[in-house]
């Protein structure tokens, strides 16, 4: 009989793959848990690598062979080592040598090596003798963290058991704080000052906080701690309570068998839980969701509960468990002191003798004194005592006693320190005793493109963030450090989103739920209303700002009535700016900073008890002289007073007093050069926002009618995001339109060849001598990065606010972000011939909102309700439209039916 040949030998290696992943699907679609599949792929994989080792040693001569398996050994580590791999899981191996450079193993090494690759199998390997390993290991907690799993496959076992001794002696247990430090490092890299960061809504669940690497530190700190590295193991040596063990184990299968189920759904390695994943899961789980919680909610409300869960038990173990510096011991002896009786404050942890633990742990009220101290002297209660309180956590009282109450509202009353007590109280279980609306919140997931985490990790970050303003030198820790009861402000913060997953408005649910809360803490009346009210409109002024004419007098003064006073303002304005950066990364920029402030300051002129429409023109007054100075400086014989005020005769009231000087007179003097004809394209770079601005200044009188659209049509075929929009005219006509907006193409600043390129996209469309349904032609890629299917699912409508303006109507248009919908829109009202006075867009809030200030051709509101209904029914209709069929066919490029402008 023939041998096989090597194709028939990779084919059959292939197969015996397969074979491996079809049987644990089989395993997997009938219900086996994880851990169980994973044991299975794991000494399948065993075998299989067994018997690849015994072919692979076949091909050398006798004598060859006998030598090969005496001159080093196979062995599994990291994952491998474990045994708990996935289906299409690397498979880390290291080849140890008996020497360096032995030429046999070496030899068979390359070829076992080559046939893996053959085979389609990913190889993690590298080859070493056993002094090299224990080198390597002493220097790099990378190298040294996959030797904790090493585990014995093929050759010489003494080599092995060699390797294991010495990393014992000489990497753990000589140097065991150096190695659980370095491990510590390795896994905090991102971390912030007060442990992992939050869990990510598309978590990778082997790396994200609370994902399995978290279980891995807690096996190689436990290695090296007591020389054991399993949960059971750990238990019994009293490293883990019989709880925490439970906790442990429940969240490693759940977050194995997750792990198995993306690798079969992507066909190979994926650790990443994206809102696609979720959805399909959710479905497939059988989630059936409620009135007040979609099913893929429910779903990863569940896997938060699981990885929070374990990230806090990792934390507390951690914190147990690492070895203490001799320059931290020294600390606290310098600066530790009594305090109290039985508290000892150290350098950063406040800590209580083990005759005073029953004391502190006996009641709630007793607790909270110990959280008291803590956040008098800026520290945190140690990890001992604070493990104590969370497994003596009595039933929740009925009726917070004055004590209680009076200790719990004293915390709230510090500021760096508030962020991490409350952290901490949250982990503890103690908050959930205090304020029992807290439980729900907890791993409570808002499914949108918005929010970047949980509830309550944004509600703790929003708690953090608020604080901060302590030390901010800008115009919010202004107003922070002028708030006469910090603490109103800090409990509204942390009660902000706490209506939400309960079905309803949020913000009027967690308004009710602030009066209880602050009841139940004994609160004085008025500090009551003003925690509900902050609540009720946290919202609102981000609202406002970011979609309203912050120059509108009777917005101003109705937004002011509701508040009520000055203080109340500065509590909602740093509220606003807390809530917003708490929601991710690059949420709080510049344009909403400078937006949000200019409000701020014109209600509390308004507040304050000046007359608003007074400021109001001496502000104007005061940026036409500082407009004239600036041109005065540039050498400019027109710009005197008078002069800059009949240029600006025509302007917003917005325009003169949101736009910077410096921008005003640059648009003056291209008022002043520019010809009838003409048509000028600025743009600038914010390094800030990772966006450009295009400005569009033109004295073409033909162009005036649907300038807006025709503009928006150029920036959505040249595959722009836009992310504002302000449009101004002169008294004399002049037009100055500005545009903010992200070019998808580039990562940093675009090239000057693409902006020219913009410009004179701009320039030709304005001038007439290119239309913009030919623009859209010669763009193919139009729509190309459109997502036909949102995640966020949210409702497509039109909004009529016919109330809070007297001069123009107001069109709030809430839809899916894709390109073109700006044009589209803008389109639709130029057909209906409405004017855009002004507009403003935000791609954040949930979904985009496009705010049109519109206005009838004779340059008054809409004044009929037909009229009102005729321009609801048409943007509607346009929306429709923009998502039927015929428009993803207009997407794709296979159709162009575009009106012409």
């Amino acid at each position: 009989m023939n041998s096989p040949t090597a194709i028939e030998l990779i084919n059959s290696r292939k197969l015996h793959i397969a074979q491996i992943r079809e049987k644990a699907k089989k395993l997997f679609d009938s219900g086996i848990p994880g851990l169980q599949i994973a044991s299975m792929i794991s000494s399948s994989f065993d075998e299989f690598l067994e018997s690849l080792a015994a072919e692979t040693l076949a091909g050398f001569t006798k004598e060859q062979a006998k030598l090969i398996p005496k001159q080093g050994a196979m062995i599994a580590i990291g994952g491998t080592g474990r045994g708990e791999m996935a289906p299409y899981s690397d498979i880390d191996l290291l080849f140890l040598e008996e020497k360096s450079g032995t030429s046999d193993f070496n030899q068979f090494v390359n070829t076992f090596v080559q046939n893996c690759w053959d085979s389609k199998i990913q190889l993690g390997h590298s080859v070493r003798d056993v002094a090299t390993c224990i080198t390597l290991a002493r220097q790099d907690p990378q190298i040294a963290t996959p030797l904790v799993e090493a585990r014995f496959l093929w050759g010489n076992e003494s080599l092995f058991d060699r390797l294991v001794t010495q990393f014992k002696q000489r990497v753990l247990f000589s140097r065991r704080r150096k190695f659980i430090e370095g491990c510590l490092e390795a896994r905090q890299e991102g971390w912030s000052e007060y442990g992992p960061p939050a869990q990510e809504l598309e978590p990778d669940i082997k790396s994200s906080s609370g994902g399995l690497r978290d279980l891995h530190l807690i096996r190689w700190i436990g290695y090296a701690r007591y020389g054991v590295k399993d949960i059971d193991s750990l238990r019994l040596k009293g490293a883990l309570s019989k709880e925490d063990a439970r906790s442990l184990k429940q969240a490693w299968e759940f977050l194995t068998r997750l792990r198995i189920d993306l690798h079969f759904s992507d066909g190979d390695e994926q650790d990443r839980l994206t809102k696609d994943e979720q959805l399909r899961i959710a479905e497939e789980r059988g989630y059936t969701g409620s009135d007040k919680q979609r099913p893929v909610e429910q779903f990863m409300q569940e896997y938060f509960h699981y990885s929070s869960s374990l990230a806090a038990i990792t934390r507390r173990f951690v914190a147990i468990e690492r070895p203490r510096t001799l320059a931290e011991k020294t600390r606290d002896v310098v600066i530790g002191h009594r305090a109290e009786g039985m508290f000892y404050v150290g350098s950063d942890r406040i800590e209580v003798a083990d005759r005073y633990v029953d004391r502190v742990c006996r009641d709630v009220e007793s607790m909270l004194q110990l959280y008291k101290a803590a956040a008098l002297y800026g520290v945190l209660p140690s990890p001992k005592i604070a493990e104590a309180i969370k497994d003596h956590l009595p039933d929740s009282p009925d009726e917070l006693s004055e004590r209680s109450a009076k200790s719990f509202i004293e915390i709230f009353k510090c500021k760096s320190a508030l962020g991490p007590i409350l952290r901490s109280m949250f982990q503890t279980g103690l908050l959930d005793l205090v304020i029992p609306q807290v439980t729900h919140i907890r791993d409570l997931l808002q499914f949108n493109q918005y929010h970047h985490f949980t509830v309550d990790e944004h509600t703790l970050r929003a708690v953090e963030a608020v604080t901060r303003f302590e030390e901010d030198q800008g115009p919010a820790g202004a107003a922070y450090r002028e708030i006469r009861h910090q603490e109103v402000l800090h409990l509204a913060v942390l009660l902000h989103d706490i209506g939400k997953g309960m079905g309803g408005d949020h913000s009027e649910i967690g308004a009710d739920i602030a009066i209880e809360v602050g009841t139940r803490l004994r609160m004085p009346v008025y500090q009551i209303e003003q925690v509900s009210l902050l609540v009720k409109l946290h919202l609102v002024m981000a609202d406002i700002a970011f979609r309203r004419d912050i120059t509108d007098p009777e917005l101003l003064v109705n937004f002011c009535r509701q508040i009520g006073s000055p203080d109340v303002l500065r509590m909602l304005y740093t509220l606003t700016i807390a809530d917003v950066s708490a929601v991710g990364p690059g949420t709080w920029t510049s344009w909403k900073a400078n937006l949000l402030t200019e409000l701020f300051d014109r209600c509390l002129v308004i507040l304050s008890g000046k007359r608003y429409v007074y400021d109001e023109q001496q502000r104007i007054q005061e940026t036409r002289l500082k407009v004239t100075k600036c041109l005065a400086e540039r050498g400019e014989d027109k710009g005197t007073l008078d002069w800059v005020t009949v240029q600006l005769a025509g302007f917003s009231a917005y325009y003169l007093t949101c736009t910077p000087p410096e921008q005003i007179a640059d648009d003056l003097q291209i008022m002043e050069r520019i010809s009838d004809k003409g048509v000028e394209v600025i743009a600038s770079w914010d390094e800030q926002t990772n966006s450009m601005e295009y400005r569009v200044v033109s004295a073409e009188k033909e162009i005036q009618s649907g300038c807006f659209h025709k503009m928006a049509g150029v920036l959505t075929a040249k595959r722009l995001e836009i992310l504002s929009a302000d449009i101004n005219t002169s008294a004399s006509g002049i037009i100055i339109d500005s545009y903010r907006v992200v070019d998808p193409d580039y990562t940093d600043e675009p090239p000057q060849s693409r902006v020219d390129e913009i410009a004179n996209a701009l320039r030709s469309v304005l001038s007439g001598e290119t239309s913009v349904e030919e623009l859209f032609i010669r763009n193919s890629r139009f729509g190309s990065t459109t997502n036909a299917n949102p995640v966020s699912e949210l409702p497509q409508l039109v909004k009529i606010d016919n109330d809070s303006s007297d001069s123009r109507t107001i069109f709030d248009v809430f839809a899916t972000n894709r390109p073109g919908l700006l044009y589209t829109l803008t389109l639709a009202l130029y057909d209906m011939h409405v004017s855009i006075d002004m507009a403003k867009i935000s791609t954040h809030f949930d979904q985009v909102i496009d705010v049109f200030y519109v206005q009838e051709q004779d340059g008054k509101r809409i004044r009929t309700a037909e009229r009102l209904q005729e321009i609801k029914d048409g943007l509607q209709r346009a929306l429709d439209d923009f998502d039927s069929q015929e428009h993803q066919k207009f997407e794709r490029g296979s159709t162009l039916t575009l009106k012409k402008s």
